[in-house]
């Protein structure tokens, strides 16, 4: 798995997933920055994205993606703070059900725990013959993003996989009450691909949880509303630091 590394060597391990269709740096790029006065940053390329290449698109699953997440964990060291964006956050739900000692705090953002409209509706963006005619600038961004995979248009494969979603369903709400480490929910007030009464389920489900409302803000809040969330960023991990 390809991961980009910003910050100091020596300083506390923080890893950041990205959502469906996009890479680390895309989606995390604007608050890395920000942040590496306090972390080393870890910015993975999950499998099938970016320059991470998956071998075989029938192994594409949650499962997958938790298990690498997992692995590059053990390599560096655990605790380490996570950060997790729509797939991404979905990713780490995973991981918390399976080892939740891993982790040293948890941010989500954008994260659905059941199917619903406005996810299903999301989806349906990501195919790419739609997507490149209803969003030309954004279908070049992302041939860019995955050419490394093979090919200028690599990103259709992603956007066809991708589209597909993982199975959240199987999230275990019940087993989220063993991470006992501070967790900060993140959503945009008019992101239709979550739901805010699964917010608070989560909120219930995290023993020591808060949420974040963005205003004005769409599902990927941390891109497009970055200068609202980097100060939200700074205070929980401030917080998070003194513990």
């Amino acid at each position: 798995m390809h991961v980009t590394t910003r910050g100091a060597e020596d300083g506390p391990n923080l890893i950041m997933l990205h959502g469906g269709i996009g890479t680390g740096e895309y989606h995390w790029g604007k608050q890395a920055d920000e942040l590496t006065d306090r972390f080393r940053v870890h910015l993975p390329d999950l499998p099938g994205h970016g320059s991470s290449p998956l071998d075989d698109a029938d192994d594409f699953s949650r499962e997958l993606l938790v298990d690498v997440v997992i692995d590059y964990i053990e390599q560096i060291g655990s605790p380490v703070h996570l950060a997790g964006f729509s797939m991404g956050g979905h990713t780490a739900l995973g991981l918390v059900e399976r080892q939740p000692d891993l982790l040293a705090s948890l941010v989500l953002i954008g994260v659905s725990i059941r199917e619903h409209e406005g996810l299903r509706a999301w989806r349906e963006v990501f195919h790419p013959d739609q997507l490149a005619d209803d969003y030309p600038f954004w279908a070049r961004q992302l041939s860019k993003l995955h050419t490394p995979l093979g090919s200028d248009d690599a990103w259709r494969d992603v956007c066809l996989r991708d589209s597909k979603g993982l199975r959240i369903e199987v999230v275990d709400v019940d087993r989220l009450s063993a991470l006992e480490v501070p967790v900060l929910l993140i959503r945009g007030d008019r992101d239709t691909t979550v739901e805010a009464e699964q917010y608070a389920t989560m909120r219930e489900a995290f023993p020591n949880s808060e949420e974040a409302v963005i205003p004005n803000g769409g599902h990927d809040v941390q891109l497009t509303r970055a200068d609202m969330v980097k100060p939200v960023l700074a205070d929980f991990y401030a917080r998070v630091l003194k513990r």
